[in-house]
């Protein structure tokens, strides 16, 4: 496919993101991407809730080395961050006492922020594809929560939405701790008054 001008089709991505509520986004060369392995055993150990129970989730994505692969075959992408006035630095025993729904509260906070950045990943990837990157591919942060409960593979029924589910950052294994420190992006694990949650949409 001939295309026009990349760099100042992916500026427009990069404003379009901005007006889909993105907080951060930038252009990043895909080779800035940093996969390691470590990040997919963090999913097992200790093992993650949604470990065999999404579809999105491993072992049900395709493997590391598979993964790795494919970005090789990337020059760009865009990294997305939306941001919300959220306490995350509070793991604490407590939330099992009299904070219990206010702790709730915040679950539910930080799932609908969550699904915030589900929504954004899936805006940029299609008006990337529009543009002519027809290999744009977008990855969110956390397990897919566009259902309450998963179908799973063990069911054996089809995804409910195939073609709005996408997995993780995390479930292909990228760090995206790393990755986000070579873009020169905001990154911090747990904060008093910020949640940041962290995807990306490789483009071409």
């Amino acid at each position: 496919m001939k295309r026009g001008d990349a760099g100042q089709e992916l500026r427009d991505l990069l404003a379009f993101s901005k007006k889909r509520g993105a907080s951060y986004a930038k252009i990043i060369d895909a080779e800035d991407v940093v996969v390691d392995p470590r990040v997919r055993l963090k999913c097992s150990v200790p093992l993650c809730t949604s470990y065999g129970k999404n579809l999105m989730c491993p072992p049900n994505t395709m493997s590391v080395d598979e993964f790795s692969r494919i970005l090789r075959l990337y020059k760009k992408a865009i990294l997305l961050q939306v941001e919300t006035d959220m306490d995350s630095s509070d793991k604490s025993s407590r939330s099992l006492d009299g904070r219990l729904c206010e702790e709730l509260d915040k679950t539910t906070d930080s799932m609908r922020w969550q699904k915030a950045l589900h929504g954004l990943v899936n805006s940029v990837e299609t008006e990337a594809f529009k543009q002519g990157f027809y290999l744009a591919a977008g990855l969110t942060g956390g397990e897919c929560s566009l259902c309450g409960e998963c179908v799973t593979v063990q069911s054996g029924k089809p995804c409910r939405h195939p073609f709005e589910a996408r997995p993780s950052m995390e479930a292909m294994g990228i760090d995206v701790i790393r990755t986000c420190e070579k873009s020169g992006m905001p990154v911090k694990l747990s904060s008093k008054t910020k949640i940041r949650w962290t995807g990306l949409v490789l483009v071409y």
